[in-house]
C-alpha cells in the first residue's frame, strides 16, 4: 500500500511537471517501464479500464507535448523517406484491425473451443490498434525534444537504467541458485517467476537483455575510466546474469553474435577474453550451457509428440519447441494470400490454431506462428512486408553509419546501441516477438529516435548547419 501511494504522488508529480518540460516527462515514461508491467501495480483506477497511472503520465506528456512545440517553434525533422515508411507502417497496423474487425468468426470458433470467453471489439481496439501506437509515441517525442547535449544524455541515462532495473528485478527474484539448475528446470523456474515476478515474459526479458548488455558496455565510449569501472561493468554484469536467468537460447545466441560483430569490427582487443568467459559460464552457469544446447543430444528430459525428427543427434521438435510444426501450416497459408494476407490475428482467426490442435494436441495449439516475419506476412502480406522490413534494415544501416563513424564519440554510442537493440529484436523475431509494436519494444524504439536524432544533426553537421547536440 504505502508503495502505491508513493508511486501515486511521483506520478502526481510527475504529471504537473511534464507541462513544463514534457522532455523529461517521456523519459520518465521510459523509466517507469521498467515497473509499471509488474503484477502488483494497478491495471486500472477506479474500476476504469485504461486508466491506470502510466496512462495517466502518458496522457499528460501527449497533451504538453502537442500543445507547447509549436509554442517553442520546433520544427518535425525526421527524414523524408523514414516518415514515409512510418505512415506506411502504421496504414497497414490499423488496416489490420479493420480487417480482424470485419470478419472475426475463426476467433470465436477458437474461443468456443477452449470454453473461454473471446475479446470484445472494444478491448480489441484497445489490444490491437491503441496501444500498438502508445508504446511508440514517447520514443517519437523523445525524437522531436531531443535537441541538446543535456537532453540526449538524460534520455540515453533513461533508457539504461530501464534495463538495469529490469535486470535487477529478475536476478532479485530468480536468485543466483538458478544457474546451477538443469536446463529444464531453468526454463520452467523462468517462466513462471520472471512472469510473476518482473511481469515481462521470460523471452521477452532474454531479447530485452541481450541488446541491452551491449547498449550499456557501448556507454565506455562517453564515461570516465572511474565509471567504467564502477558503473559500466558492474551494470554489465548484473544484465548478463538476469539473461542467463532466463533460460532463452535465442537471447544467449543473439548476445554472442552481437559481441563477436563488435569486437571484430570496433574492440577486437577483447576477443581475447572468449576463453575465459566460456570457462567461467560452464563453471558458474552450467544451465545456461544446457539450455543452449538443448535438442543437439539424443537423451532430451521433455517428451515430444509422436513424431521422429531426430536426425544425427538432432531433434527438431526440441531446438525449435515445436515450431517446425508450425511453420510449414503457416507458410502454406501465406502462399494462398500472399499479396495483403488474412488481417490481424490470421493464425487463430483463419482456423490453423484449431488445426494444430488438432493434429498435436492442446500444447502444440499455437495461436500465433512464433515468428515476427511469418507473422506479418500471413497477416497482411508480401506487400505491407516489403515497406516494414526495408525501415528496420534502414535503422540497421543508419547505426552501423553512425557505429562505424570514429570522429565522435556520440556517433559510437548512439549507434552502437541502436544497432544492440534493434539487432535482438530482429534476430529475436525468429522464433518470437512481433511487429506489432508491445510493451517489450519500447526500449527499442527510443534507441530508434535517439539514433535518428543524431544521424539527422550529424547530416546538419556535414551541411555546414549548427548542431546544439553535437557542438556542446
Amino acid at each position: 500500500m504505502i508503495r502505491i501511494t508513493l508511486l501515486t504522488l511521483l506520478i502526481a508529480y510527475l504529471s504537473v511537471y511534464a507541462w513544463k518540460d514534457w522532455f523529461r516527462g517521456a523519459c520518465w515514461l521510459v523509466l517507469l517501464m521498467s515497473i509499471f508491467q509488474h503484477p502488483d501495480m494497478p491495471k486500472a483506477i477506479g474500476g476504469v479500464p485504461g486508466l491506470n497511472h502510466w496512462n495517466f503520465l502518458f496522457l499528460n506528456v501527449v497533451l504538453s507535448w502537442l500543445s507547447n512545440r509549436r509554442k517553442q517553434k520546433l520544427l518535425w525533422e525526421m527524414p523524408r523517406k523514414i516518415n514515409f515508411l512510418l505512415f506506411v507502417y502504421a496504414f497497414f497496423i490499423v488496416l489490420s484491425v479493420i480487417r480482424y474487425l470485419s470478419d472475426r468468426s475463426g476467433v470465436l470458433e477458437w474461443y468456443d473451443v477452449i470454453n473461454a470467453s473471446p475479446p470484445g471489439v472494444v478491448s480489441s481496439i484497445n489490444e490491437y490498434l491503441i496501444n500498438c501506437f502508445k508504446w511508440v509515441m514517447p520514443s517519437m517525442i523523445i525524437f522531436d525534444g531531443c535537441r541538446n547535449r543535456k537532453q540526449y544524455n538524460f534520455a540515453l541515462g533513461s533508457l539504461a537504467l530501464m534495463f538495469i532495473f529490469l535486470a535487477f528485478q529478475v536476478v532479485k527474484a530468480m536468485k543466483l541458485g538458478s544457474l546451477t539448475l538443469g536446463g529444464d528446470a531453468l526454463q520452467h523456474k523462468a517462466l513462471k517467476i520472471i512472469s510473476d515476478s518482473v511481469g515481462f515474459h521470460r523471452v521477452n526479458i532474454s531479447m530485452m537483455m541481450s541488446g541491452a548488455f551491449w547498449l550499456v558496455f557501448c556507454l565506455k565510449e562517453l564515461v570516465s575510466r572511474k565509471h567504467y569501472w564502477l558503473f559500466v561493468l558492474p551494470s554489465c554484469f548484473m544484465i548478463f546474469l538476469a539473461m542467463a536467468m532466463t533460460g532463452g537460447r535465442t537471447g544467449y545466441g543473439t548476445w554472442a553474435l552481437l559481441g563477436f560483430v563488435y569486437c571484430l569490427f570496433k574492440w577486437r582487443k577483447y576477443i581475447i577474453l572468449v576463453p575465459l568467459i566460456y570457462v567461467a559460464v560452464v563453471a558458474f552457469a552450467p544451465s545456461s550451457v544446457e539450455r543452449l544446447s538443448f535438442g543437439f543430444t539424443p537423451d532430451e528430459n521433455m517428451q515430444t509428440q509422436e513424431t521422429n525428427f531426430e536426425e544425427d543427434g538432432v531433434n527438431l521438435y526440441e531446438v525449435t519447441s515445436g515450431r517446425n510444426l508450425a511453420w510449414p501450416l503457416v507458410w502454406d497459408s501465406i502462399i494462398e494470400a500472399p499479396y495483403f494476407g488474412y488481417g490481424r490475428d490470421a493464425m487463430v482467426n483463419i482456423g490453423l490454431t484449431l488445426k494444430m490442435r488438432q493434429l498435436y494436441g492442446e500444447s502444440d495449439s499455437f495461436p500465433h506462428p512464433h515468428n515476427s516475419y511469418l507473422q506479418w506476412i500471413q497477416d497482411n502480406g508480401f506487400i505491407a512486408a516489403f515497406p516494414v522490413f526495408l525501415l528496420y534494415l534502414l535503422f540497421l544501416k543508419y547505426s552501423w553509419s553512425l557505429f562505424r563513424d570514429k570522429s565522435n564519440p556520440l556517433y559510437v554510442v548512439t549507434g552502437g546501441a541502436s544497432f544492440a537493440l534493434i539487432g535482438a529484436f530482429l534476430i529475436a523475431s525468429i522464433g518470437s516477438q512481433t511487429f506489432y509494436p508491445r510493451e517489450g519494444a519500447v526500449g527499442m524504439w527510443v534507441g530508434i529516435a535517439l539514433l535518428l536524432r543524431v544521424y539527422v544533426e550529424r547530416n546538419k553537421k556535414r551541411e555546414g548547419k549548427k548542431s546544439l547536440l553535437l557542438d556542446e
